[in-house]
């Protein structure tokens, strides 16, 4: 990681620009005023005045001169100090006024131009977020563009807690972010990401950097941001999207630490809701946003598929769908006559449709760019065949009123598809080891697990946060397995305030290393390095962090008296022990 000091270079480095900017454009007029007060004072100084009796005397000299000539430049008027002027004076002084006037205006003049300038605003502008980045002293994560996947992370960002700093080079993109209601006000400009300079203005290099999302709307620009990190700051994770498979492999070793292709991970997703449902609802209830609604159940037929359309997300939808087994009919206009396309054709009508087979079909996905067209297809797919199974694609967040109307089956929305993968990943990066390992799993398996999900945050998805024993957030651990201490699974599990109950909450994972343990027993034990994955309520890990931070509350879990902590702490579980018996024996 870089020093403060970098950092304070770049904010010294753009204010140096703003003022190099300014004495470049203010150069003639400062020189003009300085000449201009020069004459007039030492003309001042020079004409010969009267005293109060009228008797000529010399010159006021160039202090009396200059002190005039300042009072009378900037307006204030404080009368003929320090006695009445003679002709010639009051003539001097005339002359100096208009000159001073002159001079004074055509700064001002040149100074109004300078602000208007785009040059000069932009100079400001980085200036002011340098400033903003140099200050910041809590984790933020660093988002490069702003579309709607780019504005769908910051709205998860800060419904998590976490500040954010947002590049984007279309202007009027990111005057739409600025729009947005966020709890913070985060530092956003207009700049190019796939520029080194820009990346480390917004803060790379800084310590308290914990990511990088790129989000740009060309795979070059997010490949480029990729090099960027990983060579200036390459502990930083970087997710990078991408919207091509020839993308994905361009990123070389360079690439990020998730690479995500929205249409080739949703053809995946269906192909998986189609043969193992179970597993699809439990990744998708996993990497929501905390406290949204529970995701409703899908369950997409085997069978007949047709496919209408034949860009990159037909492709991917038509491959992996066969993959599983599946038969698919492809519909295209553009694409006709290329290997894969069977009907000529757009869907909207009912010709097409009836030629590739709707009739005896059990589902269709509509996979254009344009979104009343896909609506149009679906429209008239559920006419001809009211069951269908329907796939729609939606591509803009503004049509949401629309795709909600048709109530279609499933939705393949690639901005949110992205937004919550990186939320969900960069946030919880322990989260990734055990989404790998649910394919592994059968269904009865996933099926338990989403039980227990769905009681511990009362049919809301859950938190998913993770915990390492080797940190600062877990002390009372570290020290008790310092200690000796057998510390197991059921321990963070206990509620802190009553032990003989537990917690709403479920360990997902213990990563050991290269090892994993999914969903172990009460009984596992832990180990220094342990690092824990928990999914549960707002409530819930709060109690799991005060168990793993508080010494006294540890103690108190595991039943020990040892170290208990202060006389006060003990006065209160002598207490709490007391009403304990004196409740057993009246029972």
């Amino acid at each position: 990681m870089a020093p403060a000091s970098t950092r304070g270079g770049d904010h010294r480095s753009a204010f140096t620009n703003v003022l190099y900017l300014f004495l470049r454009r203010m150069r003639f007029p400062l020189v003009l005023i300085i000449v201009l007060y020069t004459i007039t004072v030492v003309g001042l100084s020079m004409m010969p005045g009267i005293d109060a009796d009228g008797n000529p005397t010399p010159g006021m000299g160039l202090f009396l001169a200059f002190y005039v000539i300042s009072y009378t430049g900037t307006t204030i008027g404080f009368g003929e100090l320090p006695f009445p002027y003679s002709t010639a004076q009051r003539l001097w002084m005339t002359l100096s006024i208009y000159l001073t006037v002159l001079g004074w205006s055509y700064s001002v003049v040149t100074v109004l131009s300078l602000v208007q300038e785009p040059a000069f605003m932009n100079a400001l502008k980085a200036g002011r977020f340098a400033r903003r980045i140099n200050q910041l002293r809590e984790p933020f994560y660093l988002v490069c563009g702003c579309g709607e996947t780019g504005t769908l992370v910051c709205h998860g960002l800060d419904r998590l807690g976490f500040r954010f700093v947002v590049v984007e080079q279309n202007p009027a993109r990111l005057q739409e972010l600025r729009l947005e209601d966020f709890r913070s006000d985060a530092p956003m400009i207009v700049a190019d990401a796939a520029q080194p300079g820009t990346l480390i203005s917004a803060g790379l290099t800084s310590p308290w950097c914990r990511g990088v999302m790129a989000l740009a709307v060309d795979d070059e620009t997010n490949r480029a941001i990729a090099v960027t990190v990983r060579l200036l700051a390459p502990k930083v994770p970087v997710l990078a999207r991408i919207g091509s498979a020839e993308g994905g492999n361009q990123m070389g070793a360079f690439g990020g630490d998730m690479v995500i292709n929205p249409f080739e991970r949703f053809a995946r997703y269906l192909a998986a809701a189609v043969v193992a449902p179970e597993s699809y609802r439990l990744r998708e209830i996993l990497t929501g946003l905390p406290g949204d609604d529970w995701p409703e159940e899908h369950r997409p037929p085997g069978g007949h598929w047709v496919m209408c359309g034949y860009g990159r997300f037909g492709h991917m939808i038509r491959e992996e769908l066969c993959g599983a087994g599946l038969t698919m009919t492809v519909i295209d206009r553009l694409h006709y006559g290329e290997p894969g396309v069977d009907i000529q054709g757009t869907g909207v009508d009912a010709a097409s449709l009836r030629a590739a087979g709707i009739e005896h079909s059990t589902g269709i996905v509509t996979g254009n760019a344009n979104d009343l067209k896909n609506l149009a297809i679906a429209i008239t797919a559920r006419e001809l065949k009211p069951d269908l199974f329907v796939v729609t694609r939606q591509n803009q967040n503004s049509n949401a009123p629309l795709f909600k109307a048709f109530e279609h089956d499933l939705a393949m929305v690639p901005s949110r598809i992205v937004a919550r993968e990186f939320l969900a990943l960069i946030t919880t990066p322990l989260l990734a080891r055990f989404l790998a390992a649910i394919p592994n799993r059968d269904e009865a398996w996933c099926t338990a697990l989403i039980k227990r999900l769905a009681r511990v945050n009362r049919h809301r998805v859950p938190e998913v946060w993770s915990v390492k024993l080797a940190s600062s957030q877990a002390e009372a651990l570290r020290g008790a397995l310092v200690a000796g201490h057998r510390l197991t699974a059921g321990t963070l599990l206990t509620d802190p305030y009553e032990r003989a109950h537990r917690t709403r909450g479920v360990l997902l994972m213990v990563a050991r290393g290269s090892q994993v343990f999914p969903l172990p027993d009460h009984d596992f034990q832990l180990q220094r390095g342990d690092e824990l994955l928990f999914a549960g309520s707002e409530q819930a890990r709060r109690r799991i962090d005060l168990v793993a931070t508080n010494e006294n509350v540890l103690n108190y879990v595991r039943g020990a008296r040892d170290g208990a902590g202060g006389w006060l702490w003990q006065w209160l579980e002598d207490r709490r022990n007391a009403r304990t018996k004196a409740g057993d024996g009246a029972s």
